[in-house]
């Protein structure tokens, strides 16, 4: 009894530090959703109500209520149609190259691989402000013939450039953990190097897979600065971008504002509710190398 009466005060401390962290996390949430659900006039009274009223789905319909040019449903159409292209390419890209080439440096025998694996892993290592500029000049300056600034096609190039040393990282110590006698096996019953990592290491590798899939995605879907710079006219921009067009000098749609933000929330969202257990998986199982 006298454990039980001292752990109490305990607990109790405990489960009060979880609902302000709760409060601290999900408030920010709850006062979207609710600003999302408000008419304009609402969202600049003061003190601002915890419940809508009126009550009101319009913010929402906006978004989705036609495609004529110049429009806000134009524009969140247009942006959620360039995020999906710029991130799923990006992913698909990222996948293929950086499994082939995290093969290669698990299978090859080159000189000085571990080195090259880790000069992949410190690019990721830098803060992608500090290689914006370097990207603008090298594309308006250099590149310029190409046409690719303010493209959808720049932004999957400097995507990938910013993932694929991840990518790789991770895969290799995929690759390092399979015995290579599997390999050695597949091949003595007459497949080609090729056709063994299709069918046998691959499959074995789908976790990893998986996880930098989605890592991949997800980092895509949410960059901000690299549209703001590389592409802030009408053609390439995404959703962050279009949430942030949203706000100007003289207009201030915070109402429109949440219901885009909360719209584009949801595919990131849906990704970590199915399928966060295995990205946590996948990170893991290729930490240890075998």
């Amino acid at each position: 009894m006298r454990f039980i009466h001292a752990i109490k005060p305990r607990r109790i401390l405990l489960y009060l530090l979880v609902l302000v962290v709760l409060f601290w996390t999900l408030g920010p949430l709850y006062f979207l959703i609710i600003t999302s659900l408000k008419e304009y006039v609402g969202t600049i009274t003061y003190p601002l109500p915890w419940v809508p009223s009126p009550f009101t789905w319009n913010n929402y319909s906006i978004m989705f209520s036609g495609y004529s040019p110049g429009s806000i449903s134009y524009r969140f159409l247009h942006a959620l149609r360039n995020s999906i292209v710029a991130s799923t390419a990006t992913t698909l890209i990222n996948l293929v190259l950086g499994s082939s080439a995290a093969y290669v440096l698990s299978r090859a025998p080159i000189r000085g691989k571990n080195a090259i694996s880790m000069l992949f892993l410190a690019s990721n290592l830098l803060p992608t402000v500090a290689l914006i500029i370097p990207f603008y000049v090298l594309t308006v300056t250099y590149l310029n013939g190409l046409q690719l600034y303010d493209t959808n096609t720049l932004l999957v190039i400097v995507y990938t450039s910013f993932s694929l040393g991840l990518v790789i990282w991770i895969m290799r110590g995929y690759f390092d953990s399979i015995p290579i006698e599997l390999e050695e096996a597949a091949r003595v019953d007459g497949c080609g190097r090729l056709k063994a990592l299709v069918r046998i290491i691959l499959p074995l590798t789908a976790p990893g897979l998986l996880a930098t899939g989605l890592l991949t995605f997800l980092t895509s879907w949410d960059n901000f600065i690299l549209p703001l710079v590389l592409a802030p006219d009408s053609s390439g921009y995404n959703l962050p971008f279009f949430i942030y067009s949203l706000n100007g000098q003289y207009l201030h749609l915070n109402n429109e504002i949440a219901a885009g933000g909360l719209l584009s929330s949801i595919p990131p969202v849906l990704i970590v509710l199915f399928f966060g257990k295995y990205i946590v998986s996948g990170l893991t199982a290729g930490s240890v190398k075998g």
